[in-house]
């Protein structure tokens, strides 16, 4: 009854999940099985020396082994909360190197960027400064480059290199042809062609005297009549031109005179009375030849003493050059002392400011002039226009041979006067047309003067003299109205109004007297 009692019991526990509480003996182990009753689990314990205060022991170390697996769990999951911390610790750790990498980087991408900035700040004033003096260099090209006939070639294209004139030295020219290869119809607008014969006509002479002529009757101021005595080698321009006549080339520094007289050496092949005869200068007169074919009298025409030597000689009445080239107006005129032979004055005039900007520029380098000084090579444009060496109404003096002290309004008169009646002028500016002038009233195309260039090649020969003209100086421009354009201007205004004269001339009176 009891052993089905508690099998009863321990169905009972086993199927509601309740352990059993008695103790089964065995070889290896004793087993707690629950007991029915009390009694019956007091006697059990008792039977292996254990009391029923013993079962709340045990509950006892089960509740400190739970207590203790709590720990152990807490302090796994503290442990592991430990870890994970250093983890994300260390993972802030590294997330916070690399920001700080991160930020060296931008610290030295701005340190950088600011060295770029303060760079691209240190070079853009200088990057603007290049860029305005390219725009000006090539705005000073284009300007200097302009092909404005020749007064842009001679001086301010660099065309042929800076050196004595080719008609000093005789040498060979490759500008002028040797040969009749190349043929040039007509010439340079009309230069070489056939023109119109002259025909002394007494009526259309007299008619032209009356017209244009001048008759200097005494004024009985006798500067002035002296002057005229003086000029009377010169005809008047406006009288038929008479083959005992020679034309004398009055020239004006810097106005195309070196390339006009290559013109008439190499091109119309003219014997000319210059100065580079001086150095074959002898007590007789005589026909030099120079390798190139160019050919001089053996006369220097460039001084005043040289002037007299020719007249001694009689160079005046001789008829061995074709044309005489200088810069003395009156003290060439000595030369032409009878009624037969008489001198005939051209002329080739310039602006006087650009002619004085380019002399200046010239004297710099023209170690060859006989006006060459060191005093010029140390100066600026400036200093040379406030200098005593500045141009000074050059013209005007020349002219009225007014060569010290002042100048005044009675000269520059006076010198109109002289240039109006007894000078052909021709422009730089215009200078095709003034080349035409000369030739239409001398009559140079239709003479064979016997040179290196035949008659057939002339006009070749001057568009290549035009193309690359000899003696060019290229030099800087000088801004109108401006310090150093004024400072010239006050030294040379009468200069600048015979130039204004000059230009009337060409343009609305010679121009009838040539046609």
């Amino acid at each position: 009854m009891a052993r089905k009692q508690k099998k009863s019991d321990q169905a009972g526990r086993a199927k509601v999940g309740i352990p059993s509480r008695g103790v089964r003996k065995s070889t290896n182990s004793v087993e707690l099985v629950a007991p029915s009753d009390k009694r019956f689990r007091s006697k059990v314990l008792a039977s292996v020396g254990l009391d029923d205060d013993d079962d709340d022991s045990y509950d006892k170390c089960k509740d400190i082994e739970e207590a203790r697996t709590r720990r152990l769990d807490h302090k796994h999951k503290s442990e592991n909360k430990r870890r994970r911390g250093e983890d994300k610790a260390s993972e802030n750790l590294e997330l916070l190197e690399e920001e700080d990498e991160e930020d060296c980087e931008y610290d030295a991408l701005d340190q950088s960027n600011s060295t770029s900035t303060a760079r691209c700040s240190t070079l853009k004033p200088i990057c603007n400064n290049l860029l305005w003096i390219l725009l000006t260099v090539a705005a000073v090209i284009y300007i200097f480059y302009d092909d404005e006939l020749l007064e842009e070639s001679e001086t301010d294209e660099d065309v042929i290199q800076k050196q004595q004139p080719y008609s000093y030295n005789g040498y060979v020219d490759a500008r002028i042809p040797t040969d009749d290869e190349a043929q040039f119809g007509g010439g340079l607008n009309g230069v070489g062609a056939a023109l119109p014969s002259r025909e002394d006509d007494d009526e259309v002479a007299k008619e032209m005297i009356n017209e244009f002529g001048h008759h200097h009757d005494p004024t009985g101021i006798v500067e002035v009549d002296i002057l005229w005595e003086q000029l009377d080698g010169y005809a008047e321009i406006s009288e038929p031109l008479d083959d005992h006549d020679l034309p004398v080339f009055w020239h004006i520094p810097k106005c195309g005179g070196t390339t006009l007289q290559d013109m008439m050496s190499h091109c119309f092949g003219m014997v000319e009375a210059n100065e580079v005869g001086k150095t074959h200068v002898k007590d007789e007169l005589e026909i030099i030849a120079l390798d190139n074919g160019n050919r001089y009298v053996n006369v220097d025409l460039s001084n005043p003493n040289g002037i007299e030597h020719a007249k001694d000689l009689g160079f005046g009445a001789s008829g061995l050059a074709n044309v005489a080239i200088t810069s003395w107006f009156h003290d060439t005129a000595s030369l032409f002392d009878d009624d037969i032979h008489r001198g005939r004055c051209f002329a080739l005039v310039r602006h006087p400011i650009r002619r004085a900007v380019s002399m200046f520029y010239y004297l710099k380098d023209a170690t060859w002039e006989h006006t060459y000084s060191d005093v010029y090579k140390e100066m600026d444009l400036e200093e040379y226009a406030t200098s005593q060496y500045s141009e000074d109404n050059w013209m005007t003096r020349f002219l009225t041979n007014q060569m010290s002290g002042n100048v005044y309004d009675r000269h520059l008169d006076l010198a109109k006067e002289v240039l109006e009646s007894k000078c052909l002028v021709g422009l730089m500016e215009d200078f095709s047309v003034s080349i035409n002038r000369f030739d239409h009233y001398f009559g140079w195309s239709q003479k064979d003067f016997g040179g290196p260039v035949s008659m057939a090649n002339r006009g070749t020969c001057v568009a290549r003299v035009i193309q690359h003209p000899d003696n060019a100086h290229p030099h800087p421009k000088v801004e109108e109205d401006g310090e150093v354009w004024n400072l010239l201007l006050k030294k040379n205004k009468y200069d600048l109004a015979l130039y204004e004269h000059a230009q009337h001339l060409f343009y609305n009176v010679q121009s009838d007297i040539v046609s």
